[in-house]
């Protein structure tokens, strides 16, 4: 999408008019937060789609950690709610997120109410997983991007602690028309036809919303929608939040969102249960837009409109307690009863991936070639071949029983230690009468309506709206129905748990629905086993000195033939740069584009728009690193002087981190 259609949206946009509050006393203390947690820039592993050469070569859009509190002004009971640019929320990082909340406030935030969700972004860094054993699953563990993420997530809830006010909460819903499509419908029709015929779609098209009213105006919102955010594929090397990180940036910019101020308006766009949805409408890891960029801004678009018209024209406010209930539970054993299989008394198995699940998902892309979805069968020569190429041992012939029709690529829950947790934290939690259900798993569209039909029939008249947050507070895969395991799709083969995990999810929120309607605590039996401090740590740089030429100088601009630009024209500047990973932490800027007026340099974009990029690469000569910064001007620039500066860190031959800057030479816009 070109930046001048992102501008006109937001000139649009702009014409928001703040929800305006209540004229009587507020119903809830709110408050928001946000902060940065983008991940090192260069050379590290994306998260995924667990390709080891789709490595980090730069920026196109910040990651962000994105929080609200709210809390009954007579009790101060809460809830805590935090939606992050990430690929997955490791229960690990709930667990020490929730360990420093306790350092600075006691018992108030707990695993009860502290709700972690990730966007699910396939555009962002890896490495803040612990793993167990060499053949980890989601590659090396980097303690700095751990500490990254949990700082970052843990400084965004401070900040909507220290926000909180008095306030309301209006709750609107409708529908996203043309943002994704069922990538498994193979599946999806192996389930009761007399329970499709209730669905007008073979996905959730509804998008529920929440605005956040203080008493100067609104301050925040949050929307949930179910749709994978996989609009930039595996081919792509830049950061970004891919459409839900889009849709968040261009709404905030819109609400004259600085990402400077405590007080910036907070818009999380959540991710829901988007098991089998895509958003590459093409059905091929394509579209709907010539490439990643375009169709990851048609798509945050489509998701941007309806909840504008959502937020401009929600009413209804939230009226009610606040209240929650977690369980752990076990799903390597499981025992769950017939009303939730409908064929008796049944068994979860230890967690085992299927030849299904390296095939990959054809619609959006991945996968091996001697692998492909729809496998039910084992084959000896792909066994031999997988235990001889990796170490993996053989799936003992319990699981593989357990497991089946599901042929075992890896089995992951048997072992001392496992190779995976088998513990999954379930919880849910209300405000007023909305029920949010939260799971660590990606939930199809079918498992996501029977979750909901279950808890609902727990709960009373009061019961007006359900949402499910997916990958909360732990990954644990997919959930799929039994129908749709059977035929082992890729979303089957990544049923960890087997055919009856749904089931037990249905089996967990009634307990947790029937706990809540009663009134009644409930204990937990089952013990999370706490990885932190015994994964295998890797540094996540060498510790390599940057080269440069004898000539040159780091922040040194490179010459171009081009210095007259109109609007609407692609800017590139390049710059003698140094590897960002080194100290990942320390920046938090790489770029400013700035226009002179009366002569005085003045920024008009940074790393955090649309429309600019930036991405290494490595230049033979001295094994030197060049930043190259890419500027898509809009196409109603106003006329003027313009310069591109690049800010960047160098290691030296010590080890020393040392930060520069280059500015490129003054550019003409006519």
């Amino acid at each position: 999408m070109k930046p001048i259609i992102l501008k006109s949206l937001l000139a649009a946009f702009v014409c928001f008019g703040a929800t305006s509050a209540r004229a009587e006393g507020s119903e809830y203390l709110i408050g928001r937060g946000m902060t940065d947690i983008t991940g090192p820039a260069f050379g590290v592993q994306m998260w995924g789609f667990g390709r080891e050469d789709q490595l980090t070569e730069g920026l196109h859009i910040r990651q962000r950690s994105r929080a609200f509190i709210i809390a009954e002004p007579e009790t101060g009971k809460r809830i805590a709610f935090v939606s992050a640019d990430i690929g997955s929320i490791e229960h690990n990082i709930t667990l020490e997120v929730l360990d420093r909340l306790k350092a600075q406030y006691g018992q108030l935030y707990t695993l009860d109410n502290v709700i972690l969700s990730a966007t699910h972004t396939h555009a962002g860094v890896g490495g803040h997983w612990h793993t167990r054993v060499a053949l980890g699953l989601a590659g090396a563990f980097y303690p700095e991007r751990f500490e990254r993420v949990v700082a970052g997530v843990v400084a965004s809830i401070v900040a909507a602690h220290k926000d909180l006010q008095p306030g309301d909460i209006l709750i609107n819903k409708g529908d996203v028309e043309g943002a994704g499509a069922n990538r498994s419908m193979a599946a999806y029709e192996q389930n009761p036809e007399a329970e499709r015929a209730r669905y007008a779609s073979p996905m959730d098209k509804e998008m529920t919303l929440l605005s956040f009213v203080g008493a100067q105006g609104a301050i925040g919102m949050v929307n949930w929608f179910a749709v994978h955010p996989t609009s930039m594929t595996f081919d792509n090397k830049l950061i970004s939040g891919d459409h839900k990180g889009y849709a968040s940036l261009a709404f905030e910019r819109a609400m004259g969102v600085s990402y400077a101020s405590a007080d910036d308006f907070v818009a999380a766009f959540a991710q829901s249960t988007p098991g089998d949805i895509t958003p590459n409408l093409n059905l091929n890891n394509t579209g709907p837009g010539k490439d990643d960029f375009e169709s990851t801004a048609i798509i945050g678009s489509r998701q941007l409109d309806v909840a504008r018209n959502l937020f401009e024209t929600a009413t209804a406010p939230l009226v009610g307690p606040v209240d929650y209930r977690q369980l752990y539970v076990d799903l390597s054993r499981l025992d769950v009863a017939d009303e939730f299989t409908g064929a008796g008394a049944q068994t979860t198995c230890p967690s085992a991936y299927g030849y299904s699940f390296a095939g990959g998902s054809t619609e959006d892309g991945g996968g091996h070639f001697l692998f492909e979805e729809g496998m039910t069968e084992s084959r000896f020569y792909l066994d031999f071949l997988i235990r001889f190429l990796t170490g993996a041992p053989k799936p003992t012939p319990a699981v593989v029983d357990c497991q089946g029709p599901k042929p075992i690529l890896f089995e992951t829950g048997t072992g001392e230690p496992p190779m995976q947790s088998q513990i999954r934290s379930i919880g849910i939690a209300r405000i007023g009468q909305l029920v949010i259900l939260t799971v660590p798993a990606e939930v199809t569209t079918m498992a996501a309506r029977r979750l909901k039909e279950t808890v609902r029939k727990e709960l009373g008249d009061w019961v007006g709206h359900i949402v499910i947050a997916g990958y909360v507070n732990g990954y644990a895969g997919y959930v799929t129905t039994p129908e749709e395991y059977r035929l082992q799709q890729y979303e089957g083969g990544h049923t960890l748990h087997g055919q009856w995990t749904l089931p037990a999810y249905r089996q967990t929120t009634a307990i947790l629905a029937r706990a809540m309607e009663a009134g009644t605590s409930i204990e937990n039996s089952v013990v999370y086993d706490d990885w932190r401090g015994k994964a295998s740590e890797t540094a996540l740089h060498d510790g390599r000195a940057d080269g440069l030429p004898e000539e040159g100088t780091f922040g040194d601009a490179l010459s171009r033939q081009q210095t007259s630009y109109a609007p609407g024209d692609a800017i590139v500047a390049e710059f003698r740069s140094g590897n960002p990973t080194a100290n990942h932490a320390a920046l938090h800027n790489f770029l400013e584009i700035e226009r002179q007026s009366e002569g005085i340099w003045t920024s008009v974009a940074n790393d955090g728009d649309w429309e600019t990029k930036i991405r290494w690469r490595t230049e033979s000569e001295a094994d030197q690193l060049i930043a190259q910064v890419i500027w898509e001007t809009p196409g109603d620039l106003q006329a003027g002087t313009y310069r591109i500066r690049h800010f960047g860190q160098m290691t030296a031959a010590s080890g020393e981190h040392q930060t520069f800057e280059g500015t490129s030479e003054a550019l003409t816009i006519r």
